[in-house]
């Protein structure tokens, strides 16, 4: 038990050593000018070992990606009815163990708005996991038309609600809370970004 605890320690000591190396590195000379290599040596570890614990130069940077939806989540937005769609979708979401492991939000905050290199990285992280929610959305919708909240195309109205939740997820990924939990701060995002359009005039 105590065994399994050090090793839990020194795993963690190693992915932040991981941590603090690629971001140090990006906000010294810039996303892309820093390797997997160049990590690596400034953490003082093998490609191997960096590779145990991250999947990227992305991730390393930016910390793991906190949202997945499984199949079994998918199919769940398809099949059941909801007035709020949107909100069926965020309570759809599965959150990864553990809490948003990346950098400090200040500190990822200023490497995303000094690094457009990092912040094209970070949209392509989410957008294939947008494409397979748009089109259970899009399943959902025609499954239930009765959900429906706008009369133009199935494609349009699939589409607006991906976007109402990628400003969501967008804006827990800039800010990320310290303690909050993750499924209910996305559903005050989508609320207030919903109640901000309201409030827009034309």
């Amino acid at each position: 038990m105590q065994n399994r605890g050090i090793r839990e320690q020194k795993r963690r000591e190693t992915l932040q050593r991981i941590r603090d190396a690629a971001a140090g590195l990006v906000d010294k000379h810039g996303y892309d000018n820093v390797t997997v290599d160049d990590i690596c040596h400034a953490a003082g570890i093998s490609r191997r070992t960096f590779f145990n614990y991250v999947d990227s130069k992305d991730e390393a940077i930016l910390g793991s990606f906190p949202f997945t939806f499984t199949p079994e989540a998918l199919d769940h937005i398809r099949d059941t009815p909801s007035e709020n769609v949107l909100e069926l979708v965020i309570r759809s979401i599965v959150v990864e163990p553990g809490r948003f492991d990346g950098p400090a939000a200040k500190c990822r905050h200023e490497l995303l708005e000094h690094n457009p290199g990092l912040m094209h990285a970070e949209a392509t992280r989410r957008r294939g996991f947008l494409t397979e929610l748009g089109r259970a959305i899009y399943d959902h919708f025609e499954r239930f038309p009765g959900d429906r909240r706008h009369a133009g195309s199935l494609e349009d109205e699939a589409h607006f609600i991906v976007v109402l939740f990628q400003g969501a997820v967008s804006r827990y990924l800039w800010h990320p809370p310290d303690s909050a939990d993750p499924i209910a701060q996305l559903l005050e995002n989508a609320q207030t970004l919903s109640n901000y359009t309201k409030d827009m005039t034309w």
